[in-house]
């Protein structure tokens, strides 16, 4: 295999002065074995000029007779060099993993993670051959020279995503998901013809990796900044449905009097307007929901799944009255519902699937609320939503501006628009209030009120919870007080 010209040389030099690969590069040269960085760390470089904490090599030994050693041998090395922890990653394919702690100048610990594997028939040309995207197919030797085969570099520079070969793409059908997980991981402008055909010709095939697999790639894109344009490309491919086939009847509900869109395209749009909004919130709440529930998963993801499913009960629940209008009573509840079906399907977390359908269930509640409206149920719809509450009110507000039909004025939606970050604002000006110690606990409720395990103390605590919140007690002694004058017998 004939190498490329390299990239610029400075990006070259970033490779290879880094203190890992120094080390790593001169126990291959002691060991007469070739080291390759390749895939996933070879792009980031290209795109980014740095090097990311994910590095993947890959070993090849020129001469067998002179070298016994393999990639495990290699691996368990470079820990004991580094100070660092050896893992098996994978048997299967002989990957080997080693995480080693840093720690920066600024006092922040993190982990730089080292997968070391065999080339493929120990030969750099098939191991690159066997890859799944052409930007994931390029690799540098250490002693700075370029390979890239399918010309994954032009690829990269015009953000456009394709595949090594049909083969290598239906090898692991998860790879087909893969390739709008990378469109938004790279904000990439376009996926070629050919690897979308594929997808659409067999998106179906997807369903025969593990549930695990597909969940964490799909929570990867959402987990994406900018993943609306990819989720568009998905639906155009037809693995959106295959994923999550509760939107296909979706495609059938028209637009109505709120609405100015197909419902499936609706549901979509969601995803591009919470996206758009998150941009306009205030800091601290940019902050909140850009946190990992998982290291996969973002609060920003989970929204954007509750997005898609928000509405997927509608088609079960549609009506038409006389006047024509169209009615979907009790579509949120239904949603709910489906959205565990979703996540046992998927095998998704109880944490995630709980927090998901508690946004579903919960996407119109906001409306209701602006500045005129009473603190008590304010402060109640806080305690509801607990610490997803910023998480409900985007979704609501996405809701709301993608709902824009012949019904809905300008007016309304400033109004609704303006209420809604007047409630964002109302939960962080009470999050002190709402983050207070209980100034009584169950025992003490108990024990007071003589009342044995049960609802009825959850209630009395939720009741005083409330009176604390409003200020009406403010000691453990009022607090007794007053749930004695409540709970009079």
């Amino acid at each position: 295999m004939n190498m490329t010209p390299p990239p610029h040389p400075d990006l070259v030099r970033i490779a290879l002065t880094h203190p890992a690969v120094v080390l790593m590069n001169v126990l291959a040269r002691s060991h007469g074995v070739e080291l390759f960085l390749v895939g996933g760390a070879v792009r980031d470089l290209l795109r980014t000029g740095e090097l990311p904490t994910d590095l993947d090599f890959t070993l090849t030994v020129p001469d067998r007779q002179a070298s016994e050693t393999s990639a495990e041998t290699f691996s368990k090395q470079v820990a004991e060099k580094l100070d660092g922890r050896y893992v098996l990653l994978d048997p299967e394919f002989g990957i080997h993993r080693v995480v080693i702690h840093q720690e920066k100048a600024s006092g922040e610990k993190t982990n730089l993670t080292l997968d070391i594997a065999d080339a493929l028939g120990n030969d750099l040309e098939r191991d690159l051959c066997r890859r799944d995207l052409t930007i994931n197919a390029m690799a540098i030797d250490l002693d700075g020279h370029f390979w890239d085969p399918f010309d994954g570099q032009a690829d990269l520079k015009a953000g456009r995503i394709r595949m090594v070969n049909q083969a290598n793409l239906l090898e692991d059908p998860l790879r087909m998901l893969r390739v709008f997980r990378f469109m938004a991981q790279l904000s990439a402008k376009q996926i070629d013809s050919a690897t979308l055909e594929i997808v659409a010709n067999q998106g179906e095939k997807l369903l025969t990796a593990a549930a695990e697999r597909i969940h964490y790639e799909f929570l990867r894109l959402l987990s994406c900044p900018e993943s609306f344009s990819a989720l568009q490309a998905m639906a155009h491919a037809g693995l959106l449905e295959v994923i999550l086939p509760e939107l296909v009847p979706t495609r059938q509900i028209p637009p109505n009097g709120h609405h100015h869109l197909m419902l499936f395209d609706h549901t979509l749009e969601l995803v591009n307007q919470a996206e758009r909004l998150f941009l306009e919130l205030p800091e601290q709440a940019q902050v909140d929901l850009k946190e990992l529930i998982t290291p996969f998963c973002s609060r920003m993801a989970a929204i954007k799944l509750a997005c898609l499913l928000h509405d997927v009960g509608k088609p079960n629940t549609m009506a038409i009255r006389e006047d024509g209008r169209h009615t979907f009573y009790g579509h949120d509840k239904v949603s709910e519902e489906m959205t565990a079906l979703v996540g046992r399907r998927l095998k998704l977390s109880r944490g995630i699937t709980k927090r998901v359908q508690k946004l579903v269930r919960w996407h119109l509640y906001p409306c209701q609320f602006g500045s005129d409206s009473p603190r008590k149920s304010v402060m109640r719809f806080f305690r509801r939503m607990g610490d997803e509450t910023p998480d409900v009110i985007i979704l609501a507000l996405a809701d709301r501006h993608s709902t824009l039909g012949p019904e809905i004025t300008p007016e309304i939606l400033a109004k609704s628009t303006t209420n809604h970050l007047w409630l964002l604002d109302q939960f962080y000006e009470e999050s002190a209030l709402l983050n207070q110690p209980p100034l009584l606990k169950g025992q003490d409720v108990m024990a007071l009120l003589h009342l044995s395990p049960g609802p009825e103390v959850g209630k009395a605590l939720e009741a005083l919870k409330e009176a604390q919140q409003l200020g009406d007690v403010t000691t453990p002694e009022k607090a007794k007080h007053w749930l004695k004058s409540v709970y009079k017998k």
